[in-house]
């Protein structure tokens, strides 16, 4: 067994995400145009009257054509409640944050991208602040 305390002193070692990425126990979406909305739309279980998902979700996105995190990845948390619209976009559209996870991913990159407002706590703390 190996033990990390992860602190603002001690951010997480990258060698640790590139485990979980080998390790493959989260989902694992290509980069391709419409992939990554796809995805969030049809599992998230999106609520069809606000459009907001009641799950959050964890997955990686990979460069399309390459295979295994050695290759670079996109570790991406979507929060309960991010607002999803449809499962694709109509031409025209402004860019956003999904077209941006769906850019091309470098060799050997890692990132962790969050996408919606971190939940509140019972003691009305918001976890996405330090």
């Amino acid at each position: 067994m190996s033990s990390i305390i992860v602190s603002v002193d001690t951010p997480l070692p990258s060698a640790v995400l590139r485990q979980i990425a080998i390790a493959g126990p989260l989902d694992e979406i290509s980069n391709v145009v419409g992939a990554v909305r796809s995805h969030i739309f049809w599992h998230g279980k999106r609520n069809e009257a606000t459009g907001k998902l009641q799950r959050p979700m964890l997955f990686f996105v990979y460069q399309t054509t390459r295979h295994g995190p050695q290759n670079g990845f996109r570790l991406c948390l979507v929060h309960r409640g991010f607002y999803i619209a449809f499962e694709s976009k109509a031409d025209g559209d402004p860019e956003d944050d999904i077209d941006k996870l769906e850019r091309v991913i470098p060799q050997g990159h890692m990132e962790v991208v969050v996408l919606g407002d971190a939940p509140v706590t019972a003691d009305g703390h918001n976890d996405g602040e330090d």
